[in-house]
């Protein structure tokens, strides 16, 4: 089985994509939001750290498996503001260990957002009370 990089050549980054059976990214409202759950990512610990017994702690992993699923997850969530790419986290980091319900949060707020918006405080509020 060959692996490429990714099914477009030259066509810029689309409005959805995947990442070896683990995670998704989405573009919306000049926002991106990335969301992972496998062998390295900040999730569950049987997870993370590959101790589930039919799992290797190899980072693709997830690419063994039809169904791939954690209990947490790892965000990422960037915005453009003036034209630089900003990270919305307080320390330039994903959000680790997040429940369904707040990457549901999060996706409420980068819908309602605008592009150029700074969703900074209000991503960091919906975390903290994770």
């Amino acid at each position: 089985m060959n692996t490429f990089h990714t099914n477009r050549k030259g066509e810029g980054e689309a409005a959805f994509g995947t990442c070896l059976n683990k995670g998704y990214w989405m573009n919306v409202n000049g926002h991106r939001i990335s969301v992972q759950w496998g062998v390295g990512n900040y999730v569950d610990s049987e997870v993370r750290y590959g101790r589930q017994e039919n799992v290797g702690d190899e980072y693709g992993s997830s690419m063994d498996f039809k169904h791939w699923q954690s209990n947490t997850a790892e965000v990422m969530i960037d915005h453009v503001m003036n034209g630089t790419i900003k990270n919305t986290s307080i320390n330039d980091d994903v959000f680790g260990h997040c429940s369904a319900t707040c990457v549901a949060k999060f996706f409420g707020c980068i819908a309602s957002a605008q592009p150029g918006d700074d969703i900074t405080q209000a991503i960091n509020q919906i975390f903290q009370s994770n």
